[in-house]
């Protein structure tokens, strides 16, 4: 066997075309982009630094959480309001989970056939991996968390135990924390494998967990806002930026590289749907996989990356951050809800729950950093500053990746004072409105203050009576 795969590649370095033998392979890169957008690995977003979380004076008394579930599987029909919805009709739009299944295969043997005709770019490993490569994800995983978003969480509990072991490493007692997951079964399991990276197995297996509420005004508020379906969702307008960067040069430029380097000819070419099912390829075996290399990420330079990156920003941008006040606006009530708990302890009327964990979507999430006001750029981006905006704040591959989540910390520091700090992917980070890194409480209540008093989601999202 091992010999056939000697000769095999022997035979493939042999046929492949002058400019693919001088041609680096993707499989030696020591350190390829691994930046997905919103289908990025929370391996390569996580800080591993567990170094006591600590203020001078001061003892945390209390840890908020919100999440977005781990790494899941592909998934088909694509709802509106999903994470992956897109502008075509429900009857034309393409089921992800069966695309990749069926197509990827038909590709791969395409591009194989290519270079054996001596056309294609690609050294004899990357061709040999792409060979060995399968696809095997049956339809009852469709949407499910995987073993590697399982690990994902799991982790970021046990990390933040060891920063925060004052609130967390302790054994679990009913009250002493409170726990919400959205009805999707990957946001469930989520919270279950953060659970038992804090308490362990046997120890999260006495957890009782509430019943989950379908379409959840605190943690799922898009899906009970009706103008934001309206204007944004169902609203064609919400995705001009984004269509028109999809049928712009440096999306085109980027479909003929791939093409090239797959061994498509300029009047054969791949067409964008086929590029992108190509991207999409690549980063759920990364996402899946971490610890393995993807063929499918040979077919893309970092530049082709770097453009196929900024198409999912502008979508999400419009969808569920800053392109329309509507967006961030309905996220309220987990402002409101971290205010609350907070205060409670401020006023001395309860020392509990040590901990409050919430776990849903990359929607709920961006549009509350948003609420927040981070992540906001100067400039806007469009389908024509793509050139100008490649050190923006807007970057859904570390602020809509799987796994991603903010923690607010609560402390309780000399002469009875209290300061905040905000952790976004496990990194300090600073919350719009306050001095420093470090906010006093004064502070933090005076940015949370209007947006409390203002906080009716109806009215906000305009429902209708019985919506």
């Amino acid at each position: 066997m091992m010999v056939l795969r000697v000769a095999l590649v022997a035979l493939l370095s042999a046929v492949v075309s002058v400019s693919a033998q001088v041609n680096s392979c993707y499989a030696d890169i020591a350190s390829p982009n691994f930046y997905f957008a919103t289908k990025t690995s929370y391996k390569f977003v996580k800080n591993t630094n567990t170094d006591l979380i600590t203020l001078p004076g001061c003892e945390a008394v209390q840890m908020w959480l919100f999440s977005r579930h781990g790494t899941r599987y592909p998934r088909n029909d694509p709802e509106p309001g999903g994470e992956d919805y897109r502008a075509a009709p429900q009857e034309g739009r393409e089921m992800e989970l069966d695309a990749l299944t069926q197509q990827m295969p038909i590709l791969r043997d395409a591009v194989i056939q290519n270079h054996v005709s001596g056309r294609g770019e690609l050294c004899a490993e990357d061709l040999q991996n792409l060979r060995d490569w399968t696809i095997d994800i049956p339809p009852e995983l469709e949407e499910k968390l995987a073993p590697s978003g399982e690990e994902e969480m799991h982790d970021i509990g046990q990390r933040y135990t060891k920063r925060l072991p004052g609130l967390l490493d302790r054994s679990y007692k009913d009250g002493d924390y409170t726990f919400r997951f959205t009805t999707a079964s990957r946001a469930e399991k989520s919270c279950h494998h953060f659970a038992k990276g804090v308490w362990g197995n046997n120890e999260e297996d006495t957890i009782v967990y509430p019943v989950p509420i379908e379409n959840d005004p605190l943690i799922r508020f898009y899906k009970v806002c009706s103008k934001w379906y309206d204007e944004v969702d169902n609203n064609t307008a919400s995705r001009v930026e984004w269509q028109k960067f999809i049928d712009g040069p440096e999306v085109a430029q980027t479909v003929a590289a791939v093409s090239k380097r797959l061994g498509f000819s300029t009047s054969t070419p791949l067409s964008y749907d086929q590029v992108s099912l190509t991207y999409t390829m690549c980063r759920y075996d990364k996402a899946l996989y971490y610890g393995q290399l993807s063929p499918w990420c040979a077919a893309f330079s970092n530049s082709d990356l770097l453009v196929l990156e900024y198409v999912d920003d502008l979508l999400y941008y419009y969808k569920d951050g800053y392109g329309y006040d509507i967006n961030w606006m309905q996220a309220c009530n987990p402002v409101v809800d971290v205010a609350t708990y907070f205060n409670s302890i401020v006023l001395g009327a309860t020392s509990k729950p040590y901990g409050i964990f919430y776990f849903s979507h990359s929607g709920a999430m961006a549009k509350l950093l948003a609420r927040w006001g981070l992540y906001k750029d100067a400039m806007a981006p469009t389908a024509s500053n793509f050139a100008f905006m490649s050190g923006r704040q807007w970057s859904t591959s570390r602020m809509q990746n799987f796994g991603v989540n903010m923690v607010f910390v609560l402390f309780r520091c000399e002469l009875n004072t209290y300061k905040v700090q905000l952790y976004v992917n496990e990194r300090l980070t600073h919350i719009p409105g306050c001095a420093g890194d470090t906010c006093l409480f004064s502070e933090f209540a005076a940015i949370v203050q209007p947006i409390i008093e203002t906080c009716d989601l109806d009215a906000i999202c305009e429902n209708p009576p019985a919506y």
